[in-house]
């Protein structure tokens, strides 16, 4: 399914019975054929808000910044939605040499399971590495109600986020600067286990072969890190789980580096 296809919200009924619910259809076109197809279910006041109106929302406040920006990455499983801009216009540069770029995650879906908001995120430049964080990035949340339908005030308030941008990248490069202490096996065993504990057997493995067998990595927390962030960001078939476990790794990592 193509994740700017038309979308309509369709009420629910049972023998002339209406529900309070709306299934809620995204257009399926094959083999020029179209058909509409149910991607989720939501309460009637559900502000149902189409994929391309969250892309070109994104891309009106980031221009409205005067930074140049690119797209990094978009997503759509058919239910679940995320684009996610960069800019190079806006950096640090960290005490291991590396510099970090400012990044946006726009999220959004169809069946209710994510609210429409912005959030701010870090690329690592040197490999273009996405890295989430939820406790050094803030967010905006839009309401999904049908008194927010045509939210010109909500879009305004977005866009005073950026004001704080600079800042917050800032405070997101000190807490990578805590990240370069050396990790050996000890260290990976108390990081797996008081740190990482909620990551998949299969991920955590993959992410300390990356770690362990690369030569490009130095053995510290800061590298541990980036073979995370690299698995999960560059996943060829990735998922909604790719993102929330990104996020979980750098924002864990701080607390390690933090409290060691």
């Amino acid at each position: 399914m193509y994740a700017y296809a038309p979308i309509r919200k369709v009420p629910l009924d049972y023998n002339g019975i209406k529900s309070s619910a709306f299934s809620v259809q995204l257009e399926d076109n094959k083999d020029g054929i179209s058909e509409y197809k149910e991607v989720g279910v939501v309460r009637n006041k559900y502000l149902l808000i189409p994929n391309k109106d969250v892309r070109d929302l994104v891309d009106e406040l980031t221009i409205n910044t005067g930074w140049n920006w690119e797209v990094a990455k978009e997503y759509f499983d058919g239910k679940k939605y995320v684009y996610t801009l960069m800019t190079r216009d806006l950096t640090k540069e960290l005490d291991v040499g590396d510099t970090v770029g400012l990044g946006l995650n726009a999220w959004n879906s169809y069946d209710g399971s994510i609210a429409f908001h912005l959030r701010f995120m870090a690329f690592r430049l040197a490999c273009l590495n996405g890295m989430m964080s939820n406790d050094t990035f803030f967010s905006y949340k839009f309401k999904h109600d049908n008194k927010s339908e045509g939210y010109e005030e909500e879009i305004k308030q977005a866009g005073e986020m950026f004001n704080r941008a600079d800042d917050r990248l800032d405070v997101f490069a000190r807490n990578c600067n805590k990240l370069l202490t050396t990790v050996d096996v000890s260290d990976l065993a108390n990081i797996r286990k008081n740190y990482l504990s909620e990551l998949p057997v299969t991920t955590f493995g993959k992410i300390t072969d990356e770690f362990l067998l690369k030569e490009k990595y130095k053995e510290t927390a800061w590298d541990l890190t980036n073979s995370a962030t690299r698995i999960l960001w560059h996943n060829e078939k990735p998922t909604v789980s790719d993102y929330k476990q990104n996020q979980y790794v750098v924002d864990q990592m701080f607390k390690y580096a933090a409290e060691a």
